[in-house]
């Protein structure tokens, strides 16, 4: 069990370290160019400290018995070292700075692309045959990399440039044609060169590398075109969440106003929760609905929506918040709700305009079984305490008006509970078990 905990904890430290080097971080606002730019810039750094140490790696192990191709492996080592360490201190020397970043980012590009053409040159003059092409490829993997900030205007600039060094590396060190006898008699050059082998061989390279290209293009304006698409419906998301809050926040500072509740109201309200949690058992209801029961039937008066982000939040922990809170605020309007509900049947009851139709309305609000045993035990402690509508009553006609007229709003199962154990609730309400119910504010 332990050498399984352990593989899981390590594959997670692992993963976090990946995501880190190589990943996007869930704190990036994909609607801030210079932080995406950031980011991008930290990943292809990483990536080419990677690089650089396997092209050394590759270097070192071809050089081995030759003294002067060692010592050239060395100095690439240190170069490349140095050139990564310039890039880092470039990076991060101005975070926030937009203009920085793209220098970085064209750095990056085209130190990219020198190191490949570098490797390639090398290789191709090298003595073994079989690795003289495979410095070519190198020059496709440095413009994937560079296709990563997706950034056309950048591809653009590194596939002209590359374009140009390529075509120019194909007369010079793939064949050679420049140094070759016949570019002496021009005549005799385009003549020969035009039908040999050699202009078939850089025609044919130049255009896999464009079509290479064109195919990178395609991804990095499809990718750019949907970030863009991203970051407009991100900005219209913030503004309406940001106007959504605004209005919630007024409307639940008015709707969830407490400070009016007197502090026998607010004893109230403890003595429902624990009648509410006592009658929830007496129901044999699983417990975690009897912990849920008992801190809704109090929870309007413990608990307050604010909508206050931290000052070090990212707009997905703002999210989180404006969610939860809004959450919280729909279960106190629902308590809230059920305390109108309880007023409107009492009143309704001594008013004589509890019809058919005011009981089917009044059973269609909040009809669940968690809503009617807090609005049962609401209704008992209404009429058992003083209301600017009516006075107190004591237990015995508050049960026969239950009986006679709020029976009708209620689960017959719940209702009979509540009735066959109501010198309990009533105990309850006259502080008789105080010690089993906590009814302090």
């Amino acid at each position: 069990m332990e050498v399984v905990l352990l593989s899981l904890k390590n594959k997670i430290k692992n993963t976090k370290f990946f995501n880190n080097a190589f990943g996007f971080e869930s704190g990036i606002d994909i609607a801030n160019d210079t932080q995406v730019l950031y980011r991008k810039n930290i990943v292809i750094k990483n990536i080419i400290f990677l690089s650089n140490i396997v092209f050394t790696l590759i270097f070192t192990l071809l050089s081995i018995g030759e003294n002067s191709n060692l010592i050239l492996a060395i100095l690439l080592g240190i170069v490349t070292f140095v050139l990564n360490m310039y890039l880092k201190s470039s990076i991060n020397k101005n975070p926030e700075d937009d203009t920085s970043q793209k220098i970085a980012s064209y750095l990056s590009c085209f130190y990219m692309l020198a190191l490949a053409i570098v490797i390639y040159i090398k290789l191709k003059y090298g003595e073994i045959e079989y690795l003289k092409e495979c410095g070519y490829i190198l020059l496709y993997y440095s413009l994937a990399v560079c296709s990563f900030y997706q950034n056309k205007r950048l591809l653009k600039t590194v596939f002209a440039w590359t374009l140009i060094i390529v075509t120019i590396l194909h007369f010079i060190v793939t064949y050679n044609i420049v140094g070759d006898e016949m570019a002496k008699d021009i005549y005799k050059f385009f003549k020969e060169f035009f039908t040999g082998e050699p202009f078939r061989d850089i025609l044919l390279r130049t255009l896999l590398l464009c079509i290479y290209m064109l195919v990178l293009y395609c991804i990095v304006s499809m990718s750019g075109y949907m970030q863009e698409e991203r970051k407009k419906e991100l900005v219209k998301r913030r503004e309406v969440q940001e106007d959504f809050t605004n209005v919630v926040t007024k409307i639940f500072d008015i709707t969830l106003d407490t400070s009016s509740r007197s502090e026998e109201d607010k004893q109230n309200v403890y003595i429902v929760s624990a009648m509410a949690k006592r009658l929830a058992e007496l129901l044999s209801l699983p417990q975690n609905e009897i912990d849920m029961i008992e801190t809704t039937a109090k929870i309007h008066i413990e608990q307050s929506v604010k909508f206050v982000p931290g000052e070090n939040m990212n707009e997905d922990e703002k999210y989180s918040l404006l969610k939860e809170q809004t959450n919280l605020g729909s279960i106190i309007i629902s308590r809230l709700q059920l305390e109108r509900k309880c007023e409107t049947i009492i009143r309704s009851t001594f008013e004589g305009s509890d019809t058919n139709q005011f009981i089917s309305r009044m059973n269609s609000i909040q009809n669940e079984a968690s809503a009617q045993i807090i609005l049962l035990c609401e209704l008992y402690a209404t009429m058992r305490s003083v209301k600017s509508y009516k006075k107190a009553y004591n237990h015995k006609v508050t049960m026969q008006y239950m009986s006679e007229h709020f029976s009708v709003y209620f689960n017959g199962e719940i209702f009979e509970r509540f009735e066959r154990f109501k010198d309990e609730f009533e105990k309850i309400y006259d502080g008789n078990e105080g010690e089993d119910y906590d009814l302090s504010l």
